[in-house]
């Protein structure tokens, strides 16, 4: 596993369950290998430890799943003089569900299939 929940508990504080985390976890780790058609064995450290930028980059996507997934699909928001305009999700601008900003971590990863 790419980062268990108490590394990721380290991180970024939530209310969500170990359980549902974990879940959350493993399905994330599964689409990036499929997205990038690595299973990063090779890109393990002497210790067996998955690359920091890889790790970062679980987190950073993790944090915006729980606090901004709710939120997708939400093109403004007007209340008062208050005003919110949240990140358009088309095909163009995500990756995996997720801000193309979030996955750019993956781009050296990708291997092409033979």
């Amino acid at each position: 596993m790419i980062l268990t929940v108490a590394e990721l508990r380290q991180y970024i504080e939530t209310e969500e369950a170990d359980a549902v985390l974990e879940m959350k976890l493993q399905a994330l780790e599964s689409a990036i290998q499929k997205y990038t058609n690595n299973d990063f064995k090779r890109c393990l450290t002497a210790e067996g430890e998955y690359p920091a930028d890889i790790k970062k980059g679980i987190v950073d996507m993790m944090q915006w799943d729980l606090t901004h997934r709710g939120k997708v699909g939400i093109a403004s928001e007007t209340l008062s003089r208050h005003s919110v305009t949240y990140f358009d999700m088309g095909a163009g601008n995500s990756t995996l569900g997720f801000p193309k900003a979030l996955t750019g971590f993956l781009k050296p990863y990708r291997r092409v299939l033979v």
